[in-house]
């Protein structure tokens, strides 16, 4: 499996979750994933953790739905692109039977 480089967790105020790298066509484009979509299709909650522990939290719902989101963000690219690409919980495909992505 291919994995992400240069990931970076958002400041807590910030609605971006998680940035990160991705190789697409030979050039390296630099993604974020938002912190509602991670909450909406990746299972994050972090009311009521401390700042520390919420970075944390968000590594994990990334990485557990990396799949997706490299499929995502592989579908949502623009190459090559000097600017960052977000992606928000409306370009992650809801699940008709479960109701959530």
């Amino acid at each position: 499996m291919v994995y992400p480089v240069g990931l970076e967790v958002a400041d807590v105020d910030d609605d971006v979750g998680v940035q990160f790298q991705y190789l697409i066509g030979g050039y390296y484009q630099t993604f974020a994933v938002s912190r509602e979509a991670l909450e909406n299709h990746f299972g994050l909650a972090i009311a009521g953790f401390p700042a520390e522990d919420r970075n944390h939290a968000m590594l994990g719902s990334f990485m557990h739905g990396w799949q997706r989101i490299r499929d995502v963000a592989a579908r949502n690219r623009r190459v090559p692109s000097n600017s960052r690409i977000v992606l928000t919980s409306s370009v992650f495909q809801v699940n008709e039977v479960t109701g959530r992505g």
